[in-house]
């Protein structure tokens, strides 16, 4: 995190206690992954750049809706938001209430101009044969993969991209409520430094915390996915990297940002490059694991990743034609 100011640094560690534990924790060795089609893996090699997808169009839009009645139904609440509400106006007065106006103001565009790109964590157990759990995500005629990558690219601290990286969590509303508990005893413990902020920056801060909340919330059954996602909102983050298209993904016209997988040294931005971003390929269930594995690694050579042939596993996990039950 050296890249950023570390005023900005200390804030998000007051204010988002646990994205900030999170993206302590992933190291350089570590390894992100993205499950995602055979055919969507293909063009993201061959055209060399990814696609950040609106948040109304993913997997499961109930993902959104859910967190949003969530947090709303926290700040309705006198008694769940006090000690956090009583801390801060005692810190600065007036700071709370236009956080909260700004994200209620907010709060449609958040939701409809939110595009996110979804990675998870990768174990190294995971290494030869995938998450079983998310192999069973897919639709039953999808060939599903999982781009192992670098994790550099996603904790480097920069502002290139006007895109930023956080765990998602799978808290109760107990969870919940005990991360804002820590957010009060974190500003009462730093009401020195952050009365020395203007009342814009710590809005500001208040307004993201919350903005983080409903896009990096899902449900606590949902917790073996270990999902990390990448926002951007070109309302709030304008980005000269990202280019706005339309495009048809499972026969629904939707818009998209692409992101071209291009390093920019001089802004911090690097390891985004397909050489050196890929780890690994695993595919998934299938009985077409061998014209598939002789397709992704053709095209990793073409592009210029090194070993390519030993890059690309089968999981041999058997392909069942029937569900349980």
């Amino acid at each position: 995190m050296e890249e950023w100011d570390p005023v900005v640094v200390k804030m998000l560690s007051i204010f988002m206690p646990t994205a900030f534990e999170g993206r302590a924790s992933i190291k350089r060795h570590s390894r992100f992954v993205h499950y995602t089609t055979a055919a969507n893996l293909f063009r993201i090699l061959d055209r060399q750049e990814v696609w950040f997808r609106n948040a109304r169009c993913m997997n499961d839009d109930s993902d959104t809706q859910y967190a949003a009645a969530r947090v709303q139904e926290w700040l309705e609440d006198n008694g769940r938001t006090a000690p956090l509400v009583q801390t801060l106006e005692f810190c600065m007065p007036g700071v709370w209430a236009d956080g909260v106006k700004k994200f209620t103001q907010w709060l449609p565009r958040l939701r409809d101009e939110t595009y996110v790109l979804s990675v998870a964590e990768h174990d190294l157990e995971e290494h030869a044969t995938g998450r079983l759990s998310m192999w069973r995500a897919f639709k039953d005629n999808a060939i599903g993969v999982a781009a192992v990558v670098n994790v550099a690219p996603f904790v480097n601290m920069t502002d290139a991209l006007q895109a930023y990286p956080g765990p998602v969590t799978y808290w109760t509303n107990k969870q919940f409520d005990d991360e804002f508990k820590l957010v009060a005893h974190r500003v009462a413990s730093n009401r020195d430094f952050l009365s020395k902020l203007s009342k814009g920056a710590l809005t500001e801060v208040v307004f993201l915390m919350l903005l983080f909340a409903i896009t990096c919330w899902k449900h606590p059954g949902l917790r073996d996915e270990r999902e990390w996602r990448v926002l951007t909102n070109p309302l709030l983050w304008p980005s000269r990297r990202l280019f706005r298209t339309q495009q048809l993904i499972d026969q629904v016209p939707q818009p998209i940002y692409a992101l071209p997988l291009k390093n920019d040294p001089d802004n911090h931005l690097t390891g985004i490059e397909l050489p050196e971003l890929i780890d690994r390929i695993i595919i998934g269930p299938t009985d077409q694991a061998g014209p598939i594995r002789g397709a992704l690694v053709a095209k990793l050579a073409e592009i210029g990743v090194k070993d390519a042939d030993a890059k690309v596993v089968a999981s041999g996990l058997p392909l069942r034609t029937s569900k349980m039950g």
